[in-house]
């Protein structure tokens, strides 16, 4: 884009947009971030319009916090993945999680999924192997599999997820403070 472009297009941004760009300026060209810091210029932007703009972004931090570390599988969910593993059955499910933008929960369905393949899959080899006729050892495995995959869910997974987002969000300080 030209530059009268780019100022024809930020005239009609919000004021709020405009301090996006200036506050992502690693994501847009320069021309682009020192468009945005003259067209706020012109707009004589106040302290509390810029306390408004960093109160959404806390907001918006804080929605990602939750819906990445709080809000993971129901317990229904998890039963739900873990016994109906076909991609094709929960496919539908996996989408709206990625339209809301939880993470955790599509990280969590996929786990889920492959336990429940994995477990179902070992489970009928071993009641072939040590009782063909005995179809309970086939359920009796595969929901032992279920216990055995929800806690190293709750155990190991959440602490190693969490781990991931404090770095994420030390290294984000980092960055700012430079």
């Amino acid at each position: 884009m030209t530059p009268e472009e780019l100022k024809k297009t930020y005239s009609s941004l919000s004021t709020s947009h405009l301090l996006e760009v200036v506050d992502s300026k690693f994501e847009y060209t320069e021309l682009a971030v020192s468009i945005a810091l003259a067209e706020l210029a012109t707009r004589n932007v106040s302290e509390e319009e810029i306390r408004d703009y960093k109160h959404e972004q806390i907001e918006k931090v804080d929605s990602f916090i939750k819906k990445n570390i709080y809000e993971d599988l129901n317990i229904f969910q998890k039963i739900w993945f873990y016994f109906m593993w076909i991609p094709v059955i929960n496919f539908i499910t996996k989408m709206n999680f990625r339209d809301a933008g939880a993470v955790l929960k599509i990280k969590q369905a996929n786990y889920y999924s492959w336990c429940g393949f994995i477990f179902c899959a070992a489970s009928a080899i071993i009641a072939i192997s040590f009782d063909p006729l005995n179809e309970w050892l086939i359920y009796l495995f595969w929901i032992l599999g279920f216990v055995i995959t929800t806690a190293f869910d709750e155990t190991v997974n959440r602490k190693r997820q969490i781990e991931k987002l404090e770095a994420m969000f030390e290294k984000s300080k980092v960055i700012e403070e430079i």
